[in-house]
């Protein structure tokens, strides 16, 4: 396989911890919000008193945590794009290739808010083949296949997508493993095992947050 970056492993894995849910999210709210063209500003007043300042991040708990079943990683933060409020997500970093390339991935699962549906984002090397997305396939009799979009590529590549309410009763019941599929920028397939050790245990602490 061959991929334009060689950004060290741990770069990659910690490139945006604890925020893939946030950044793909925010993202997604951008693209809903077309910008409109400024008014005309009026003669310049008396400055206004200024707003009463909210409570800074982590003033009711530390900003950031994270705590580890088995192969995956629940990682909490709380961000601005949601007013403040934590967002937790369960990850999983993917060797590719050798140890002596130094690449990895990670697939997160996590919610933006509590209302909101549940979210696959995949991050990948720079370098990937963009057209054809990425996929997540779960194994079984009917393998469950979930097409993932890139989004954009900058220090790497994010890739994500909703879940439907089978595909994460199927994340909790699956014994795994399952595949992360994208193809290299020489349009080669790449294949990573994805395992479920730890999977349901991360998830459920993942809602709890």
């Amino acid at each position: 396989m061959s991929f334009l970056s060689r950004r060290p492993l741990g770069l990659l894995a910690g490139a945006a911890a604890g925020a893939l849910i946030v950044a793909s999210g925010a993202l997604a709210q951008t693209a809903q919000t077309a910008p409109k063209p400024a008014a005309p500003k009026p003669a310049a007043a008396a400055p206004a008193a200024a707003p009463a300042k909210g409570p800074e991040l982590g003033e009711d708990g530390p900003s950031r945590t994270t705590a580890t079943y088995d192969d995956w990683v629940v990682r909490c933060e709380r961000s601005e794009v949601v007013g403040g409020a934590k967002v937790c997500e369960a990850a999983q970093t993917l060797q590719i290739g050798n140890a002596q390339q130094q690449l990895g991935a990670q697939v997160v699962f996590g919610r933006l808010t509590k209302e909101a549906p549940m979210r696959i984002v995949v991050q990948l090397p720079v370098g990937v083949w963009l057209p054809n997305g990425a996929r997540f396939v779960l194994p079984g009799d009917k393998p469950r296949t979930i097409a993932m979009p890139y989004k954009f590529c900058i220090r790497a590549c994010i890739a994500d997508a909703d879940l439907s309410a089978d595909d994460v009763a199927a994340l909790n019941t699956n014994a795994g493993p399952a595949k992360l599929e994208f193809l290299d920028r020489n349009q080669q397939p790449v294949a990573l095992e994805i395992s479920f050790k730890g999977l349901p245990a991360a998830l459920a602490a993942r809602d709890k947050g």
